[in-house]
């Protein structure tokens, strides 16, 4: 491995990724995608001549939307490349060599998106009047730029999850165009217009001055375009894990439940079944103008939308595992390749690390065991926090971590194997004792002070 590796203590990886990740697809699909394609519908229905309430719905939530897709949109898309730029550097690195045309295009389209919004919102004032229809064709150039650019990322992120024969023909066309490509494209658009809607309802319902058949006419649009959207999401969702491997599909109770909670099986579907009946409430409510039922709704179904944005999120991210890309680099950020020749002939794998003296008379030996921590534990757990591996093994001996060590994947296939010789592993299991032990002793401090 040539680049060192960074892992978030406390926090661990996937939360600190996660959190990021999930507030900019929040902004750079519901607002700048759903909400933006309603602004500029509304927009155009002023223009057709069907009242100027609708343009006024729009320049209100106009300036808002501007400020908060260039501002926090845009750095939480900047953080998105610096988390996994340091955080899995050998990863990122792959899919850049082989992905490198769409995101070179795609940052082109960025550029584009943020000068057509720019020119929208600066222009409003003088083309509103003057040349409506010119307004309207830059809105509209805006939002298929943004779907653009959405749908340039979707082949990317599809492919971490379902490669299917690229590892073995190495195409890129393969590899792009795999089998979660499409309907993926269809959810990221259903989903980022469906919570767009949903705020532009909450505003409607609770902030909107008009009379009251404008508001009902207003919600009567949002009812439509939520319920088109639900329908859009359902369908692309079903086609979308319908083309995910049975193998990696039998871990999302887990993934988004967690240890505790994926031993009630019915408890998620129970809960995705209600959600969606809130949405669809919701908008079946504002598609017959509402306003009172609207109003109590809109909020529960927008943190219902986002609570859907981070189980698809987590479990995207979760499945594949223990793969970073199915079948060339576990999420260890070592190859297979890599991993099965070293597991062959019983080699070490510190010396692979050209960033680590692995001398003796300059690498202690607690150094060593926490570079084989970060290298083959590292990506999911945190010595202690969120996930840590000081809890997970509390109470285990250390002939059994050492066991542990030996059998991860057969444990739960979603863990990367240890990498490295016997006498890393040893060495590895040492550390791990010893985290488990100084865990197990602070809990039992704390239990007598209570």
């Amino acid at each position: 491995m040539n680049f060192p590796i960074l892992h978030i203590p406390v926090v661990g990886d996937g939360m600190t990724i996660a959190l990021n990740a999930v507030l900019h697809v929040c902004i750079s699909h519901g607002l700048a995608i759903g909400l933006m394609a309603m602004l500029v519908l509304f927009q155009t229905l002023t223009w057709k001549g069907k009242g100027q309430f609708w343009a006024d719905i729009a320049r209100k939530l106009l300036g808002p939307l501007v400020v908060v897709t260039t501002s926090i949109g845009a750095v939480t898309g900047v953080g998105i490349w610096i988390l996994t730029g340091s955080l899995a550097p050998e990863g990122i690195g792959a899919l850049i060599h082989l992905f490198f045309w769409p995101w070179f295009i795609e940052w082109f389209a960025f550029t584009a998106e943020v000068i057509l919004l720019l020119c929208y919102y600066y222009r409003w004032d003088k083309l509103i009047t003057t040349k409506p229809g010119t307004l309207a064709a830059i809105g509209w150039a805006y939002v298929a730029t943004s779907l653009v650019s959405a749908i340039l990322i979707t082949g990317i992120l599809g492919f971490m999850l379902t490669p299917q024969g690229w590892p073995w023909a190495r195409s890129f066309t393969e590899a792009y165009f795999n089998p979660t490509f499409v309907p993926q494209c269809f959810l990221r658009v259903g989903g980022g217009l469906g919570m767009g809607v949903l705020l532009l309802l909450a505003w409607i319902a609770w902030r909107f001055k008009g009379t009251p058949q404008e508001r009902g006419r207003a919600l009567r649009a949002c009812g439509i375009a939520l319920l088109l959207s639900l329908i859009v999401t359902a369908v692309s969702s079903y086609v979308y894990f319908s083309r995910v491997p049975l193998t990696y599909l039998t871990h999302w109770k887990f993934a988004v439940a967690t240890s505790h909670l994926s031993q009630m099986p019915d408890f998620l579907p129970t809960a995705n079944v209600a959600a969606v009946l809130v949405l669809l409430l919701t908008a079946l409510v504002a598609l017959i103008r509402q306003p009172l039922l609207s109003r109590l709704l809109c909020i529960p179904a927008l943190l219902l939308s986002i609570c859907f944005v981070m189980e698809f999120e987590r479990v995207r991210e979760f499945i594949r595992g223990p793969y970073l890309m199915p079948g060339y680099m576990h999420a260890s950020q070592i190859t297979l390749v890599e991993s099965e020749a070293l597991a062959a002939e019983n080699k070490a794998l510190l010396p692979r690390l050209r960033w680590v003296n692995t001398s003796d008379s300059q690498t202690p030996t607690t150094q060593a065991a926490k570079t084989l921590f970060a290298a083959n534990c590292g990506v999911c757990h945190a010595e202690s926090g969120i996930n840590g591996i000081d809890q997970r093994l509390a109470g285990r001996s250390a002939d059994g971590i050492n066991a542990m060590l030996g059998i991860t994947q057969r444990l739960a296939p979603y863990m990367t194997p240890f990498v490295g010789s016997e006498q890393e592993r040893t060495l590895l299991t040492e550390y791990l004792f010893e985290l488990t032990s100084n865990y197990s002793r602070r809990s039992q401090q704390a239990a007598r002070e209570k």
